[in-house]
């Protein structure tokens, strides 16, 4: 299983499936590209989340001219381009700054270097440094935990009013990537969600 294994299964069910979404899906960044959003960071990126952006970089959700929506390989979610998902990143982290420096009751000084040094896929109930966001909207996003541990790597959700309390939902993006192929294939469910076409445009239903 590979990141772009995976990823080439969902292009190629879009490209038949869902052409307008095929059509909106960004080629991948260069090495160098990857390189230098990785350092800014100050993290050392799984190499899945690299994968991840050497084959693509987002998607165009909407057209400029009609506004309608293109679909989405993920279903509540868009794939942030690389720049997007370090700036996503440092909101995130400069929001919490700001949480923690407005509550010394609740948290320590240091909180945030606290939960960093817990293994991965531990709940750390505020969004830290070693979190990389690659997906979101609104105000909920996937994240790769980049802490050690046996986790290193996983996916979990980031929500406004969960935190990342849910837990890891998939052991890497590769594995993500794997299930959402399978249900494109096989007309089969992620989590809730059932994969629909209308007009050449990749959309999600609740399966009730």
């Amino acid at each position: 299983m590979s990141v772009a294994y995976e990823w080439e299964r969902i292009v190629a069910w879009c490209e038949k499936h869902a052409p307008v979404t095929a059509a909106a899906l960004q080629p991948g960044s260069t090495a160098d590209v990857v390189d230098k959003c990785e350092a800014s960071t100050d993290l050392v990126w799984p190499g899945d989340l690299k994968d991840l952006y050497r084959v693509q970089n987002g998607s165009i959700t909407h057209d400029d001219e009609t506004g309608l929506f293109l679909g989405s390989v993920l279903p509540d979610k868009f794939l942030y381009p690389i720049d997007v998902a370090v700036e996503v990143r440092l909101a995130l982290l400069e929001s919490w700054d700001d949480t923690i420096y407005d509550n010394p009751d609740r948290y320590a000084e240091d909180e945030m270097d606290q939960r960093d040094r817990d293994d991965a896929g531990t709940a750390a109930a505020m969004f830290i440094p070693t979190f990389m966001p690659f997906a979101g909207l609104d105000e909920y996003h996937y994240f790769t935990d980049t802490r050690a541990g046996a986790l290193r790597e996983c996916v979990t959700e980031y929500g406004r009013d969960t935190a990342d309390g849910g837990g890891p939902i998939w052991a890497s993006i590769s594995v993500m990537l794997a299930a959402h192929a399978d249900a494109l294939e096989n007309g089969s469910t992620v989590g809730v969600w059932k994969p629909l076409v209308a007009n050449g445009v990749l959309e999600w239903e609740v399966d009730a």
